[in-house]
């Protein structure tokens, strides 16, 4: 049976309407009768979507797998941690928002010097020399070294 109203597709939805005074019946395509509204689609709920998709990617996630340790990006997204190095060269797409998000930047710069090392090896000279002064017993000299070790705040001398 042939579409009321295209006549072209055959009739999926059969409509019938019973009135006071007569009874319609209309056999329609779906295309016809989405364009009369007799179709009620179901909307999604936003939780409904999020949920759909996330099976999607997670389906998508067990696809893809490291050449080299065979780990899945399902389990490096559960577990965290890569299974290799070739892991990162695997995951490099898939895994560039959650590094830009962690660390406020897609690229590394490396770790900012602290200064920390030049006072390290001031430290160690002084000591070195104040070794020097007391086998030699020159201990006034000794004496400036240790409190220039203090200005360090470096008591145990």
């Amino acid at each position: 049976m042939l579409c009321d109203d295209c006549k072209n597709k055959p009739a999926a939805i059969f409509f019938k309407e019973v009135l006071p005074d007569k009874t319609v019946e209309l056999h329609l395509c779906e295309e016809c009768a989405s364009k009369r509204g007799l179709l009620v689609t179901k909307k999604l709920s936003p939780s409904e979507i999020l949920q759909r998709l996330l099976k999607q990617r997670s389906a998508q996630d067990e696809k893809i797998i490291c050449p080299g340790c065979y780990m899945s990006l399902a389990e490096f997204k559960r577990v965290g941690r890569f299974g290799c190095n070739q892991c990162v060269g695997t995951f490099d797409e898939h895994i560039k928002n959650l590094i830009k998000q962690i660390h406020q930047s897609d690229t590394h710069i490396g770790r900012k010097s602290s200064g920390g090392s030049k006072k390290g090896l001031e430290i160690y000279k002084l000591r070195e020399q104040l070794k020097k002064a007391l086998e030699n017993e020159a201990y006034e000299e000794a004496a400036e070294i240790r409190d220039r070790l203090k200005g360090y705040g470096i008591d145990d001398v």
